[in-house]
């Protein structure tokens, strides 16, 4: 994995996978620390996306669209720019999208398994990668 990463443009290839019949991948991993993780999850609203980290604190940043977010009983508007903090073991999602998914920059500590750490909402399915 690189050290260095341009985000718009990553963002970008993956509007542009999404396009193309089952081959989107909605998180591509950018970084893999000793203590902590960073990926770019793209999702919308309705695929199933409430889920909960037990152990784990998520920093996200909005890089491209918007619609409402939910941090456990709280849901709010979110927009490009915006920052949000998602405590251990809050159940948390895109609640709805505005014109097209929402692209994040997730930052999780202190690293997590995907598999193992996350507890995935009634209905919900495991996000495919795409591996950098």
């Amino acid at each position: 994995m690189s050290n260095f990463h341009t985000l718009p443009e990553i963002v970008r290839a993956m509007a542009a996978k999404a396009a193309q019949p089952a081959s989107a991948a909605p998180v591509k991993p950018l970084a893999r620390g000793e203590f902590m993780g960073a990926a770019i999850v793209r999702s919308e609203a309705g695929d199933g996306g409430l889920h909960r980290q037990p152990d784990h604190e998520e920093l996200l940043v909005v890089l491209d669209g918007e619609g409402d977010f939910r941090v456990a009983d709280e849901v709010r508007h979110i927009r490009p720019g915006d920052f949000v903090f998602v405590p251990r073991n809050a159940i948390h999602g895109i609640v709805a999208t505005q014109h097209g998914p929402i692209a994040l920059l997730a930052i999780i500590a202190p690293k997590f398994d995907l598999a193992k750490d996350v507890v995935w909402e009634k209905g919900a399915e495991l996000p495919r990668f795409e591996m950098v």
